[in-house]
């Protein structure tokens, strides 16, 4: 098979092709302006304001991806966003460029544009996840969180961390010991294994 020809197409054209009818005409789009890296920037920047429903929660993934740092504001904005997916990118973008926002970022979208395929799994769970053991501080209080799927995607989180702790021991005995928590028992079971966690962590050189 030959390869592929250069897309000529400019940025402007590409992004308009975010909204083709064909899944295979935007995925190749999106694939070349996130392949062409911050030189799409602008033009994905200048696009957003204006456009809405899937194309803006594309736009906002290319960005994400790309990983301009220039686009620091621009992915603090779109925290607030009405769309949960382009909420989700806001954190993933300022994850992917380090910005000391990204933590709280990734924390207050958690829950936001769920992995239908990987559930309970988000994209701030993965990137909470890439955190590492510096992050469960900030994690394991959700374990008490009001809703349950909050819950279970701190759990989650922990759950993956946790073979990274220098020392962590064995999860299963943990488990047991602090109470077999589990993000859909009873209020009193699950807060009184959470502290356990919580105040486990807190014991950790993180």
């Amino acid at each position: 098979m030959s390869p592929r020809p250069p897309d000529g197409r400019n940025a402007r054209e590409l992004i308009a092709a975010l909204s083709a009818s064909h899944f295979n005409d935007r995925a190749l789009a999106l694939a070349e302006l996130v392949r062409r890296g911050p030189a799409s920037t602008a033009a994905l920047v200048d696009a957003l304001p204006t456009a809405g429903g899937e194309l803006r929660a594309r736009i906002a993934q290319g960005l994400a991806e790309i990983g301009d740092p220039a686009s620091a504001e621009v992915f603090a904005a779109m925290l607030g966003d009405a769309d949960e997916q382009v909420r989700a990118r806001g954190a993933q973008g300022l994850a992917r460029i380090g910005d000391a926002r990204a933590v709280d970022a990734l924390l207050q979208t958690i829950d936001a544009y769920p992995d239908i395929l990987r559930e309970p799994d988000t994209l701030s769970t993965d990137g909470l996840t890439d955190f590492g053991p510096a992050v469960l501080p900030r994690v394991v209080p959700l374990l008490k969180a009001p809703g349950l799927m909050t819950r279970a995607r701190a759990f989650l989180v922990l759950r993956r961390i946790f073979p990274r702790l220098a020392g962590g021991g064995d999860w299963q005995s943990l488990w047991v010991e602090f109470g077999r928590y589990l993000p859909a028992a009873e209020q009193p079971q699950r807060d009184a294994a959470a502290d356990r966690w919580i105040a486990w962590v807190e014991r950790q050189a993180l």
